[in-house]
């Protein structure tokens, strides 16, 4: 009967102990955002972006919390020989501890972006409270000026950029990027952000998705608007697909996509690898500009032509890219790896970047018209009858 009675004991015991490693959220600097950037003189520049307590409350909101000029966040810097020095640097003018659970996002500098980011980002696999699924994403010039950035809809930059990644970009983890840098066959890409004037003679800024970066390994080698890289949007469905039509002057239409697909069959032709590309998707009209009334087949007929069309120049351009950068950011080894496992392994896994250059490529894409909106025509506008 001891025995029952010294077990339930012990488990009281455990209970009542109390947590001995607990932290206070008011003993915490929770960082929203963190940016990294190269200073000219090698060094690692570190910038975290924290919440001031006493400032999301409004002018009388309570808690603890210093003072900014009002603002609602904090930015710091520091600046040292590797990211963790640089982050020592900011914890030791900090009386609360430095919080990396709830970072929602990664700016990376241009210049660190050029020289290679892979050591500079290996600090957030180190430490179990940072987060593999925080974005990733680039900026020309430095950093923390993205952080620094004050966007009306939101508290803090750093949720800007989240929000807009999802929606507007083609969304890049921390856990992407790495699978991007490990793995023969793929090169990596980020979104490209910049603080925008909202109207040409306003002081306020807006955070912008202005495009694509692409890399070698860790290193950047080239940039791209977002219209320059509409057709890898293709390639990676997560991002919406709208593009603009015209087939005249004075024929403009606004098209989204539903239920994109894209098949990449590989074979060998000539020695080289050659890739069949076939585009299929469902078009939506959002906006028509003209007086055509696409209820008439040979109307719809003639749009999704043209978009069809349009969505082939897309894609070549995106492919001649990337034979001329020899930065596979489609993905393209991993196709080939999928379907010819022997030959990738054998003759093209070591020498891909160097094949890129000769590959061919076949376009094919089909779009029908689905949906053309409550209205045939533009009720604006009289019907053409010519």
């Amino acid at each position: 009967m001891r025995i029952p009675w010294m077990m339930a004991l012990l488990l009281s015991l455990v209970v009542i102990g109390g947590c001995w490693d607990r932290r206070e959220v008011n003993d915490m600097a929770i960082v929203i955002a963190m940016a990294m950037d190269k200073e000219p003189n090698g060094s690692y520049r570190l910038s975290v972006q924290v919440p001031l307590v006493s400032n999301l409350g409004g002018p009388s909101g309570g808690g603890g919390g210093g003072k900014s000029g009002g603002k609602s966040f904090y930015v710091d810097s520091a600046v040292g020989t590797t990211i963790r020095e640089a982050n020592n640097t900011i914890q030791s003018r900090m009386s609360r501890h430095l919080y990396y659970a709830h970072h929602r996002v990664v700016v990376i500098g241009e210049k660190l972006a050029k020289e290679g980011f892979s050591d500079a980002l290996d600090i957030v696999s180190r430490f179990p409270e940072n987060r593999l699924t925080a974005y990733i994403v680039m900026t020309k010039g430095r950093a923390i000026d993205l952080l620094n950035a004050e966007p009306q809809f939101e508290r803090f930059s750093g949720e800007a950029i989240r929000e807009i990644v999802k929606s507007e970009s083609i969304p890049v983890t921390i856990k992407d990027i790495s699978q991007m840098l490990n793995t023969p066959g793929v090169d990596a890409f980020l979104p490209i952000f910049a603080a925008v004037d909202t109207h040409p003679k306003g002081n306020s800024k807006e955070l912008e998705s202005v495009g694509i970066g692409t890399f070698r390994k860790d290193k950047l080698i080239a940039t791209y608007t977002n219209y320059d890289m509409a057709g890898l949007r293709w390639f990676h469905r997560t991002a919406p697909l709208t593009m603009n039509v015209s087939l005249d002057p004075k024929k403009l239409f606004s098209i989204s996509f539903q239920n994109a697909k894209v098949k990449l069959n590989p074979s060998f032709a000539d020695g080289h690898v050659h890739f069949n590309i076939e585009v299929h998707g469902a078009a939506y009209v959002t906006e028509n500009q003209s007086n055509l009334d696409l209820s008439k087949e040979v109307n719809s007929k003639l749009l999704e032509n043209k978009v069809s069309q349009q969505i082939k120049n897309d894609v070549k351009k995106v492919m001649e890219q990337t034979k001329q950068t020899k930065s596979d950011t489609i993905g393209l080894g991993i196709v080939l790896a999928r379907n010819f496992p022997k030959e990738w392994k054998e003759k093209y896994r070591s020498t891909w970047d160097k094949e890129i250059p000769k590959i061919t490529y076949q376009i094919k894409s089909k779009v029908q018209v689905v949906d053309i909106g409550q209205t045939t025509k533009n009720i604006m506008k009289e019907e053409d009858h010519s």
